[in-house]
C-alpha cells in the first residue's frame, strides 16, 4: 500500500472517535426542563390455602407536570471573534510523552478495527475535507492482507495547555508500522506528523510534505455555530429556575467554582410558595463578542439575553417583569455551559475566578 496513505489513515482513526471542530451530528438536549415520572410499585399478592379478599392496587402516582418549552431567539448580528487567549508551552516530561503514546496506541487500534470490518464507508469518517478524503484513499490502499499498527518511534515536538492548565494542543512526529499479522511480508514504515487536540489528545489532523501545511489546518469556531451551539446552554441554564405547579424540581448541587457556588445561593433564594409558577417567555440572545485562540476553536462567548418572567402567585394572578441579564459562556472540552454571569450591580458572580480548570475537561 502506499505509505503516505497509510500514515494518514492512522491520523483518521484518532479522529473517528473524537469530538470534531464541528457541533456532533446528535440532536441537542430538549431546550425544555424535562420532567420526571415516577415508577409505579408492583403489588406481589401471595396465594394462600384460605380464601383472602383481593386488595386493589394503589393508583399510580401522577406524572410531574412538564414546563412548556421556551424558544431562544438568537441575533444574527455580527460580533467580533477575537483571539485574545493564549495557549503556553507545558514541559515535555515523561509523562506527557506517555500520555500523547497512549493516545495514538488507543487510536491505532480503533483503526485496526475499522480497516477489519472492511473500510469501506466514507461517512464513518468523522472528519472533512482534504484529510478525510486522504484518510479514506489510505484506508482502500490497505488491504492486501490482515495487518496491524504499531509505534515505531515517537517525539513530541509541540505541548501545550490553556492558561488554566487543561491539555490543549500536542504535535509529534510519529514512525508508523503496517505490520502484516501472518509474518508473511515485511513491515511497512512511514514516518510524518500528527496533531493532537483536547484534554484527552484526539488526533485530528496530519502534516500534508507535498504542500507545506496541515492537510485541514485550524478550524476556528465560527459565528453562525456560535449562534447554534450557544442555544441549549442559555435555556438549560434558565431552565435551572424555571418551574410550574407539580414539575419535578430541577437543578443540581455544584460547588466546583466560586460562579457556581454563587448561583445555588441565588437559586435557593428563589420563592415557590409565593410564586407556584415561573416561567420565560420571548426570549433573545445577543453575542457581543467571542474570546478564543488562535491554534484551537475553544473559548468565552459574552451574551446579553433579555426576555420576560412571567410568575403566577398562590390565587392565580400572573405578574410579568421584562430583564436583561449578561452570561459567560464557555466552550470547551464538553458541551457549551454558562460559566458566570453579571449582576444588576455590574459585578460578575465569579468575582473574576472561573475557575475553568473545573469545567474544561471531557466528561465521555
Amino acid at each position: 500500500m502506499r505509505l503516505q496513505a497509510a500514515f494518514l489513515v492512522v491520523t483518521f482513526a484518532a479522529t473517528a472517535c473524537a469530538p470534531s471542530g464541528a457541533e456532533p451530528a446528535s440532536a441537542e438536549p430538549s431546550a425544555a426542563v424535562q420532567a420526571t415520572l415516577s415508577v409505579q410499585p408492583t403489588l406481589s399478592i401471595q396465594p394462600t390455602a384460605e380464601p383472602t379478599i383481593a386488595t386493589a392496587p394503589s393508583a399510580a402516582p401522577e406524572p410531574a407536570a412538564r414546563i412548556p418549552e421556551y424558544p431562544l431567539t438568537v441575533s444574527t448580528a455580527a460580533f467580533p471573534l477575537v483571539p485574545s487567549l493564549a495557549l503556553r508551552a507545558a514541559p515535555i516530561n515523561d509523562d506527557a510523552i506517555a500520555f500523547v503514546r497512549s493516545s495514538i496506541e488507543r487510536y491505532l487500534d480503533m483503526l485496526d478495527h475499522f480497516r477489519a470490518t472492511g473500510a469501506t464507508n466514507r461517512n464513518a469518517l468523522s472528519l472533512s475535507g482534504r484529510f478525510r478524503d486522504a484518510v479514506f484513499s489510505g484506508m482502500k490502499a490497505s488491504q492486501d492482507v490482515e495487518r496491524k499498527f504499531a509505534i515505531g518511534s515517537l517525539h513530541v515536538d509541540r505541548y501545550l495547555v490553556k492558561p488554566w492548565g487543561t491539555r490543549a494542543l500536542a504535535e509529534a512526529t510519529v514512525t508508523i508500522l503496517d505490520k502484516a499479522t501472518s509474518g508473511s511480508l515485511p513491515d511497512q514504515t512511514e514516518t510524518g506528523r500528527l496533531r493532537l487536540v483536547g484534554d484527552r489528545l484526539f488526533v485530528v489532523d496530519a502534516w500534508d510534505y507535498a504542500s507545506g501545511s496541515w492537510f485541514n489546518g485550524p478550524a476556528p469556531m465560527t459565528a453562525d455555530e456560535l449562534r447554534q451551539q450557544i442555544t441549549w446552554a442559555i435555556t438549560s441554564y434558565l431552565g435551572t429556575e424555571t418551574w410550574v405547579p407539580g414539575s419535578a424540581p430541577v437543578g443540581f448541587s455544584d460547588d466546583s467554582t466560586p460562579f457556581w457556588r454563587a448561583r445555588q445561593a441565588y437559586l435557593a433564594s428563589l420563592d415557590h410558595a409565593a410564586a407556584p409558577s415561573r416561567v420565560f417567555e420571548d426570549l433573545t440572545a445577543t453575542i457581543e463578542r467571542y474570546d478564543t485562540f488562535s491554534e484551537i476553536r475553544d473559548g468565552l462567548a459574552t451574551a446579553r439575553i433579555s426576555g420576560t418572567v412571567a410568575t403566577k402567585d398562590p390565587a392565580g394572578r400572573v405578574s410579568r417583569t421584562s430583564f436583561a441579564r449578561t452570561l459567560r459562556v464557555f466552550f470547551g472540552n464538553w458541551v457549551p455551559q454558562v460559566v458566570d454571569e453579571q449582576t444588576a450591580a455590574g459585578v460578575w458572580m465569579s468575582g473574576g475566578d472561573l475557575a475553568l480548570a473545573a469545567r474544561d475537561m471531557n466528561a465521555a
